[in-house]
């Protein structure tokens, strides 16, 4: 649960620290000065229509991630540990890229997803700068159909279906062993 990795990642911290602590602690100072800024219209807004504008541009970009890694990740394989394989092929098989298609063009899920459109290698390649992610595309896609491991990708609206479809299924096992499990039923 989110205990543990909280715990893994308090642990690492107190292990390896910070790479550029006083950059971190600049970089996040200058990002809450831009949105304070941002979020009182340059001094202009009222208190409670800043408070309104922070808290919708907060929520509407967890959203939006939200939806990006929802499209790249459910629906996909899952593996129990005795089945698991190998670090590659898990990453190919439990992750999908989008790609543009039923009149939602390209251009339009590069912007949207921001490089997380090619999830796949990403997760094979997760600290490569993401304009060289499109280039590295093609060789993963062609390792993987050498090795005969599927690569899957869909639309954003095919995508969307898969997602909602295994929702869907994974909601009506729930409600099936919960009619059988239910001592009033």
């Amino acid at each position: 649960g989110l205990g543990a990795s909280s715990e893994n990642a308090k642990l690492e911290m107190e292990r390896t620290g910070l790479q550029y602590p006083l950059l971190e602690k600049i970089g996040i100072t200058l990002h809450y000065c831009w949105m304070a800024v941002l979020t009182t219209g340059f001094g202009r807004w009222s208190v409670a229509y800043s408070l309104m504008y922070f808290f919708i541009a907060t929520c509407s970009s967890g959203f939006f991630l939200a939806l990006v890694f929802g499209l790249g990740h459910n629906g996909m394989a899952v593996y129990d540990a005795t089945t698991r394989p190998d670090f590659w092929k898990l990453q190919v098989t439990t992750t999908r890229n989008i790609t543009g298609g039923h009149g939602i063009p390209k251009f339009f899920v590069d912007w949207f997803c921001g490089g997380l459109q090619y999830q796949v290698d990403h997760h094979l390649f997760p600290m490569m700068p993401r304009n060289n992610i499109a280039k590295c595309h093609k060789l993963v896609e062609s390792f993987c159909k050498e090795w005969g491991v599927t690569y899957h990708e869909a639309d954003m609206y095919d995508g969307t279906v898969e997602v909602l479809s295994h929702l869907q299924n994974v909601s009506d096992e729930f409600l099936v062993e919960m009619v059988k499990d239910f001592p009033a039923m």
